[in-house]
């Protein structure tokens, strides 16, 4: 898993910020227009993830100058070239960018029915999420799905229709055609593989 186009944070950052020299006055107002303080909190570590992702990647050096509108990455109020994905798990929001369409889901491990995987999975892939011996599979599978889903959803009418392979399987992640997943410590991350 290529972990530079990516950044997970901890809501514990969140206190370490200081709003105004990350977050814009009119970001900040959506952020506190959220009814629930979950929300604004995800939305904010979110954001964060990608405005501190895209400094490190050498293209800005004011977080405030940041803005992810999805899909793509907005720097000094211009639309760029560079690609970006959110994903958010209590207590962790993720953020990652690419030149390319990417996705990126991140999962809190615990536990969940394999029967809600008619839901979100095909015959043929749900077959494959019961060949593998990967603990908490069906968080892998959701996980891959749900990004595979943000970097092509404008492809497809649904989520189960977007198709995955199940190319490879470790003790720690699953590897599929368009998606990588991988566990890491109570997180399950995916992140898509570049389209071009």
């Amino acid at each position: 898993m290529n972990t530079e186009r990516m950044l997970i944070l901890r809501l514990s950052s969140l206190a370490t910020l200081q709003d105004d020299k990350v977050f814009t006055h009119d970001e900040l107002a959506i952020a506190n227009a959220f009814k629930l303080a979950k929300r604004r909190d995800e939305w904010l570590l979110s954001r964060a993830a990608a405005k501190q992702l895209a400094i490190q990647l050498g293209l800005a050096s004011d977080p405030r100058s940041v803005r992810s509108e999805r899909p793509t990455l907005v720097i000094d109020d211009a639309s760029t070239q560079w690609h970006v994905s959110l994903s958010h798990s209590a207590p962790y929001a993720a953020a990652a960018i690419d030149r390319h369409p990417i996705g990126i889901d991140i999962q809190i491990v615990r536990d969940l029915s394999e029967s809600a995987s008619h839901l979100f999975l095909s015959d043929e892939e749900a077959d494959a999420m019961r060949r593998c011996a990967i603990a908490h599979r069906v968080i892998h599978f959701w996980c891959a799905k749900e990004a595979a889903w943000k970097q092509r959803s404008h492809e497809f009418t649904t989520m189960k229709r977007l198709p995955i392979r199940l190319v490879s399987a470790s003790a720690s992640g699953l590897l599929f055609d368009v998606v990588e997943t991988t566990a890491m410590g109570d997180l399950v991350v995916a992140l898509t593989r570049p389209t071009s």
